[in-house]
């Protein structure tokens, strides 16, 4: 799919969400997406590895906790203008409903320090093979992945319709080192 220009970014913002493909898709994508992750994460040696909790038109990555125990997991809490990750070993009893309706760890989940985390698996509207996200907008992700290890290894997480010929992107966005699909786990060009 060829990616519009636009003038500005909550412009394309909102194509991106208008093209997002529906529920069921989204369900059927999401389960490819967790296998073909179960499968990479197994074979990698890192083992401390950020998720998130999606919201609608975001891949659903909790099932992965359980198809991998011997990780250790990190989940995104919105502190201010930032994110605070906390380990969650379970879904059930690890999170809570936050400010914005997303899933979040509690306050009292253990404090999981960025530098910890080998593996962020980020969300995004759009992704282009080369490794560019377009974010939401509020910017969360982008000040926060700075702050990690610098061997750390960024996945954009998204469904086949989110990856884009190209996006615009700014000097502090983060750019991915993979990309996850329901195709597989690719590297970014």
């Amino acid at each position: 799919m060829a990616s519009p220009r636009f003038d500005s970014k909550p412009a394309l913002r909102r194509v991106l969400r208008a093209s997002l493909p529906d529920a069921a898709v989204q369900l059927a994508q999401s389960a490819e997406i967790c296998r073909v992750l179960r499968a990479w994460l197994a074979q990698r040696a890192e083992r401390t590895v950020s998720a998130f909790s999606a919201i609608p038109g975001e891949p659903q990555l909790l099932p992965l906790l359980a198809g991998l125990p011997d990780h250790r997991w990190a989940f995104p809490r919105i502190d201010g203008d930032g994110l605070h990750f906390h380990y969650t070993d379970s879904i059930h009893s690890g999170l809570q409903t936050g400010p914005f309706g997303i899933a979040e760890p509690r306050p009292d989940a253990p404090l999981c320090p960025i530098k910890a985390i080998e593996i962020f698996l980020c969300p995004g509207l759009g992704f282009t093979a080369g490794g560019k996200r377009l974010g939401r907008g509020k910017g969360y992700y982008d000040r926060t992945l700075p702050q990690a290890d610098s061997e750390s290894i960024r996945v954009g997480v998204c469904f086949r319709e989110q990856v884009h010929p190209e996006l615009p992107a700014d000097p502090h966005d983060m750019p991915m080192h993979f990309l996850a699909t329901p195709d597989g786990v690719v590297g970014c060009v």
